[in-house]
């Protein structure tokens, strides 16, 4: 079944531009163009449910029982969340969302106070290269800064910095930090020549070979296809009927998607291990952890360490610039699965 154009923009999260298509999944309908998804973990407020939401929006949930929460329809612009639950309440203000991002933080609730755990909160958003300075980008009006650990690619093939030049295409993952400038994991250019690009949240309710119905849209899925679940990559074989995904791609004439990145979303009750990253600078050094700006990172006998003479805990310095890829315990603590010592991006001159 057909529908109109002015129907589809209710169905997806439109980047560019609008297509056709049909959807029957209500989770595929966000409220507004150009709006986000946010996955959080919610720390301290006690055991009940919080509800979360977006001041002045109709973005609203509530959390699960491990304190995770979801919010698919997080407007353009929006730079506050709002948590409460039993007549208490914390607003956390946060850095406005970019058109179709896609973010992922930890939040600290204690009384009416509400604090983001900056180094661990991770962003994914598109948009193009409007300024280069050295190793710092401008995308979507965010500083992105790319370090030696960044990694840049052009559809499966390696790619560089000098690729990535003003007008360039890209998608951005990497850490949203504190003054809301982002330090890259991974860039993707990008190919949107005479191609509409959407991205949108829905339930993978079919699977035929390469192709997969989310959200009662067609999506395809190629060589080039990224799949992850948090910080695990994927394969096809990986997804599962009954997956919540978030999808980004571009749409095909015949209305199909073409997906780029599929990012597979929480379940409520998941108790799988939650993989993230941290970067920053270094602010303190134990007998068997590490600090990045305020996030406590835990190494054991597995934990790997590498680059710029890094072999182990003890040559890690205060101030250093580090990249930690952990996975949250049980308990809340974060171990250390692979530390790197970066050499620390140049941010640009401020403009006089």
């Amino acid at each position: 079944m057909q529908i109109s154009t002015r129907s589809f923009n209710a169905l997806v999260l439109v980047l560019l531009a609008t297509a056709c298509g049909s959807a029957s999944d209500p989770d595929s309908m966000p409220a507004a163009n150009g709006s986000g998804v946010m996955q959080g973990n919610v720390m301290g407020g006690g055991s009940q449910s919080m509800r979360v939401a977006v001041p002045s929006s109709s973005a609203a949930t509530t959390t699960d029982t491990a304190g995770g929460f979801l919010l698919t329809d997080v407007p353009k612009g929006a730079a506050a969340l709002q948590f409460s639950a039993g007549g208490q309440s914390a607003t956390l203000a946060t850095a406005a969302m970019v058109s179709g991002e896609f973010r992922r933080l930890t939040v600290s609730i204690s009384g009416d106070s509400a604090t983001e755990q900056n180094e661990q909160t991770e962003t994914e958003f598109e948009g193009t290269v409007d300024a280069v300075d050295g190793a710092v980008l401008t995308v979507a009006g965010r500083n992105v800064a790319v370090t030696d650990a960044t990694k840049i690619r052009k559809e499966d093939a390696a790619a560089t910095l000098a690729d990535l030049t003003v007008g360039t295409p890209v998608e951005v993952e990497g850490t949203l930090n504190a003054d809301g400038s982002v330090t890259a994991s991974e860039i993707s250019i990008e190919d949107r020549n005479d191609v509409d690009r959407v991205v949108f949240v829905g339930t993978l309710t079919q699977i035929n070979g390469n192709t997969l119905t989310v959200g009662g849209l067609t999506v395809n899925v190629g060589s080039a296809t990224a799949i992850v679940k948090g910080d695990t990559i994927l394969t096809l074989a990986g997804l599962m009927v009954g997956d919540r995904l978030l999808v980004r791609g571009a749409v095909q004439a015949d209305k199909s998607i073409n997906a780029t990145r599929i990012r597979v979303l929480p379940r409520e009750g998941d108790d799988e291990p939650e993989e993230m990253h941290v970067t920053g600078k270094v602010t303190a050094v134990g007998t068997d952890n590490f600090t990045i700006g305020d996030t406590v990172i835990t190494v054991g006998a597995t934990t790997e360490f590498e680059g710029n003479g890094l072999h182990g805990l003890a040559d890690l310095k205060v101030g250093d610039f580090a990249f930690a890829e952990v996975v949250k315990q049980a308990d809340g603590s974060l171990l250390a699965e692979e530390v790197k010592k970066l050499t620390p991006p140049m941010q640009p001159m401020p403009s006089m």
